[in-house]
């Protein structure tokens, strides 16, 4: 393959690769906007983050008295993980900058793909890091549903999996 077909290879990935972030932030802000569950329950973070906590506890069958505790350990995490998120869009925005310029350099945007690459490695340890923590607070059976939840909600559209139906678990 050529230069420029990599570049433009290059390009379009990065494209699919904000189109499904967008995707998936639309996705789940939409489902929070809508109140999908109900309040949430007890002593929980008063933002956003936390009530979607709160749901996903409840869609995991995790009971009321335990679900605060399930959420706090998920938001523990949250502010870290907001700042890399932060870091990530603003590599994103030099990225299309260095792209857009009159006579592109190309040294410099390749190595802002690889600053890019490690930071969303970096996010992707912090989320791997808290799902782990977060099942070992859990019993087997609401383990399984969690696992099955990261499954529907990370993975591509599967006609062999089946739809997890929404308020499971309440």
């Amino acid at each position: 393959m050529d230069r420029n077909s990599l570049k433009i290879a290059l390009i379009l990935s990065l494209t699919f690769n904000i189109a499904v972030i967008g995707a998936f932030a639309y996705g789940f802000a939409r489902r929070s906007a809508s109140g999908g569950f109900g309040p949430p329950h007890g002593d929980l973070p008063p933002d956003a983050f936390g009530r979607r906590c709160s749901r996903f506890a409840r869609q995991i069958g995790i009971p009321p008295e335990r679900a605060a505790r399930f959420s706090h350990a998920m938001a523990d995490t949250s502010g870290g993980m907001r700042d890399e998120r932060a870091n990530l869009q603003r590599a994103r925005g030099q990225l299309v900058e260095l792209m857009g310029a009159a006579e592109p350099d190309e040294k410099a945007i390749m190595a802002k793909v690889d600053e890019i690459s490690v930071i969303q490695g970096r996010l992707e340890k912090r989320l791997i890091h808290r799902a782990l923590g977060v099942r070992s607070a859990l019993s087997p059976e609401e383990r399984e549903r969690f696992m099955r939840m990261i499954r529907i909600r990370c993975s591509p559209p599967d006609p062999c999996v089946p739809k997890c139906p929404e308020g499971e678990g309440e």
